[in-house]
């Protein structure tokens, strides 16, 4: 008897047809007017692939622009910078569910790498607004 291979589906999880997109804004202030802060937003975007997400995100993006007044009366403007990060969410969302997670590297003397050997970022920011209380 002669056992043929399974074929092998490349598939390693069905498309959910969501993504988290990380926009990036720069709050601009001043005459001439510079940055004064710099804001990344992560946002929901459905589409069939990267490509359509991406598109969405972009006609998306000058909805979070305006303008807005600093503490010292000066007009600003919020202005959309670009695309920082994609990524494919593994299931739609709902409550629970992961929409973003980042490797970084907790040891800037001893930096870690990815899968394809590049460094991880360092640990930003190192403080937490909710650190885990602890057990001891």
């Amino acid at each position: 008897m002669v056992t043929r291979p399974m074929p092998i589906d490349e598939t390693l999880v069905e498309p959910s047809g969501w993504f988290a997109v990380q926009l990036r804004y720069a709050y601009l202030a001043g005459s001439p007017a510079s940055v004064t802060l710099v804001e990344d937003r992560v946002v929901l975007v459905a589409g069939s692939d990267e490509e359509a997400a991406l598109g969405r995100a972009v006609e998306m993006a000058p909805e979070y622009e305006d303008d807005y007044e600093t503490d010292e009366g000066e007009s600003g403007t919020i202005r959309f910078e670009g695309i920082v990060a994609i990524k494919e969410l593994d299931d739609p969302p709902m409550a629970g569910i992961e929409v973003w997670h980042e490797f970084m590297s907790p040891d800037p003397a001893r930096r870690t790498t990815d899968d394809e050997g590049e460094p991880l970022p360092p640990v930003y920011p190192e403080e937490m607004a909710f650190p885990r209380a602890h057990d001891d």
